[in-house]
């Protein structure tokens, strides 16, 4: 679920600022992450969804604790109080909003709701925590029925058996897969929560309608280490998610995971590997990382790798404000040559990630005396990438403290491929009023 993040500087960043490499390991001295296979415990596919009768709100089973990275917080920042790459300046109109309706609310009482949906040529399907509803949305009129919904988000998975069909754990995510003209939606389930097994429940519409079959997977992810704050790309030759990990039992930080599955055999309800790297031996400072997300017709270049980026505040550590890229490289033909390498870093305009020192009581809401957690430790939901032919665009997103008086803003960043690596094209922090963003 989205918790804030607080980083402990452990020895090896200790060692490494002993030797001018502050906070941040070189390739060389890093150990080479090995992918594990994985395969899922259960798949099938199901009934309509359409024919299941809906049911009555679940309330939420567990109230997850916090969950923290490493000492990301309580650290001096030495950047200046206002944002140097502030823009003070109201966004012009971004465009005409073709249909606007309510959504989910939280029906649920889960706290945060993590709120995700997406939108194809004839729906809209959204989950809040513990919830999923699905509208049909024409385009003629601009209208949007709800035909499906609302139900708890596990009933995708009714009649599966197994933790994904008992469990409701929530940490949803629904991706709309537009070059193949599907739906992905994904949660763990945790039905032995804080021990293992670890499960991540994925399912993959038969067609285009999210009211019919879905292709059902559960894999466990782990024994030992929680996939906590999954989140997915969709890419050419995978479905590619990202989870922050922490220790059986003691829920302390373990590490970024980093795991692809099979998307050619998930499309076809096949039986569908997983390949997974644990990154903790890697780097224990990576975490809050995403993978990138194909929007538009057009797929990246024949064999590129799916690329994971993080976000590092140089009052974690590291040398400078910098954005630090990781290029999967997925083999289903060798499972055993699929990779996962550093592909560079970019150094940012300074930015101030603390926002009130990681407390989760942090924006106000109107109307309401319960403030919202800012998050401001990791780069947000999604990474989005699109290939315009001559270049390739990647869009992130991330809050900072614009003003230094914990007044929230977005930081955004467009980043540029043409040849070579990846470069800094634009960046800014929108923050033009007094209003947190």
């Amino acid at each position: 679920m989205k918790k804030s993040i607080p980083i402990v500087l452990n020895v090896l960043v200790l060692m490494a600022l002993l030797l001018g490499l502050v906070g941040l390991q070189t390739a060389a001295a890093r150990p080479e992450p090995k992918p594990e296979v994985i395969y899922p415990e259960r798949t099938d596919t199901s009934e309509p969804l359409h024919t299941r009768p809906v049911l009555p709100p679940q309330a939420g089973r567990k109230d997850l604790p916090r969950k923290v990275i490493a000492d990301r917080i309580n650290s001096p920042e030495p950047v200046p109080a206002i944002d140097p790459a502030l823009d003070g300046n109201p966004s012009p109109e971004a465009g005409t909003t073709f249909l606007n309706f309510d959504g989910l609310n939280n029906r649920n009482g889960v706290l945060p709701p993590d709120t995700v949906g997406d939108i194809g040529p004839n729906h809209y399907v959204q989950m809040v925590n513990l919830s999923l509803q699905i509208w049909s949305i024409n385009r003629s009129n601009n209208t949007a029925t709800s035909v499906y919904g609302p139900d708890n988000s596990n009933a995708i998975w009714a009649g599966f058996g197994g933790a994904c069909q008992t469990e409701n754990d929530g940490d949803p995510i629904v991706l709309y897969d537009q070059a193949a003209d599907r739906w992905l939606v994904s949660q763990f389930a945790l039905p032995n929560y804080p021990s293992g097994p670890f499960y991540q429940c994925i399912a993959i519409s038969q067609t285009p309608n999210p009211t019919g079959a879905w292709h059902r997977y559960s894999y466990i992810v782990s024994n030992t280490k929680m996939n906590d704050y999954p989140h997915f790309g969709v890419w050419s030759d995978g479905y590619y998610m990202t989870v922050n990990q922490f220790s059986s039992g003691s829920m302390n930080w373990a590490g970024a995971g980093v795991v692809v599955f099979e998307r050619d055999k998930m499309l076809l309800g096949q039986t569908a590997r997983m390949v997974y790297f644990d990154m903790y031996n890697v780097d224990p400072n990576l975490g809050g990382m995403l993978p990138a997300d194909l929007d538009g017709t057009t797929p990246p270049p024949a064999g590129a790798p799916n690329i994971i980026l993080q976000v590092n505040d140089n009052a974690w550590g590291y040398p400078t404000d910098q954005i630090e890229f990781w290029n999967f490289h997925v083999d289903w033909n060798n499972t055993a040559n699929s990779t996962m390498t550093q592909g560079g870093l970019l150094t940012t305009a300074a930015f101030d990630s603390n926002m009130c020192n990681g407390s989760r009581n942090c924006i106000p809401q109107p109307g309401t005396t319960v403030k919202l957690d800012a998050i401001a430790d990791r780069v947000m939901f999604r990474l989005a990438y699109r290939n315009f032919g001559s270049y390739q665009v990647l869009l992130a997103n991330h809050t900072v403290d614009a003003t230094g008086s914990d007044r929230a803003g977005v930081r955004w960043y467009e980043l540029r491929k043409t040849t070579g690596s990846w470069g800094m094209y634009q960046q800014g922090t929108y923050s033009p009023d007094t209003t947190h963003r």
